[in-house]
């Protein structure tokens, strides 16, 4: 069951997508976000959904209300719930206004996620700042374009939205937490080097398993995965950017050889360097 009252000003913006298949392979998917403009009669009661939803307040106030548990979403303020079961959101009478992002997404990399962005499966507020409204924005400019890049983007951009919010909430960030992020700060400068295990285990000190784990609920993805996704960033951005060849590219990111960055390449973007290079010219001239 699904029952709402749209009262929003104009300018708000509501924007929706069928996720291609090479976006649903991705960890981060949107379906569904906007900025809207809430006046005092703005309200929501759904039984489930089947994805999750971030809310960013910038003005106004938000009543969100799930498994017994109200928020009031102040401004400066996000939240994050799993829409699977009954939930209720509305503009604060009080305040008789609520501007607001709002993102639905889905992905193996939120649920990865969730147990950290919810407190025993219970919604609450976390503080957020002005650095989430850009990234927000990202989602807003890139979702409905199915492309690799926009899909890429889009996906890069709720991890990193997700990931502040976990890494700097009013819980004390715990040491594990600590050490994960390091280590992943440490692949993000050295992402173009071999890969080398052993060395992310003692920055951490922990064990492979435990590492592991933590590194993929933290993180959402595994460190190889992850320094790939990192080798691909940089690799898109030379190909659009640089008249680089092929194999300046492949080894400026970290791969043994060309054939070995092209089948990578093409696996996780979905089509080749050469291509890829094409459809960037193609996309640059008509801007």
């Amino acid at each position: 069951m699904l029952t709402y009252n749209l009262d929003i000003e104009k300018g708000s913006l509501w924007l929706r997508c069928t996720p291609s298949e090479f976006a649903l392979k991705q960890p981060f998917t949107c379906t569904e976000a906007g900025i809207f403009y809430a006046r005092k009669k703005f309200n929501t009661i759904r039984d489930s959904k089947d994805s999750c939803l971030l809310f960013l307040t910038l003005e106004g106030c938000g009543i969100i209300t799930q498994n017994d548990t109200t928020v009031r979403l102040t401004p400066g303020r996000a939240l994050f719930m799993n829409c699977r079961s009954p939930q209720s959101y509305c503009t604060d009478p009080e305040t008789g206004k609520w501007t607001h992002y709002w993102i639905h997404m889905d992905g193996e990399g939120v649920r990865a996620l969730e147990e950290l962005l919810l407190r025993e499966n219970r919604i609450h507020a976390f503080d957020a700042d002005e650095s989430l409204v850009p990234l927000f924005d990202k989602v807003l400019k890139n979702m409905e374009n199915q492309s690799a890049y926009t899909v890429m983007t889009v996906s890069l951009a709720i991890h990193q939205i997700l990931t502040h919010l976990i890494t700097h909430n009013t819980v004390a960030v715990s040491q594990n937490q600590k050490s994960i992020r390091q280590t992943a700060d440490w692949l993000a400068v050295h992402y173009n080097e071999p890969m080398n295990l052993d060395a992310l285990l003692d920055m951490a000190g922990m064990s492979k398993a435990y590492y592991m784990r933590l590194f993929r609920q933290y993180i959402g993805t595994t460190p190889y995965n992850y320094m790939l996704s990192l080798r691909m960033t940089k690799a898109r951005e030379l190909l659009e950017v640089t008249d680089m060849t092929i194999h300046e590219i492949a080894m400026e990111t970290g791969f043994s050889d060309d054939a070995a960055f092209s089948t990578r390449f093409s696996a996780m973007v979905g089509i080749s360097p050469l291509k890829y290079r094409k459809t960037a010219i193609t996309r640059h001239q008509g801007n």
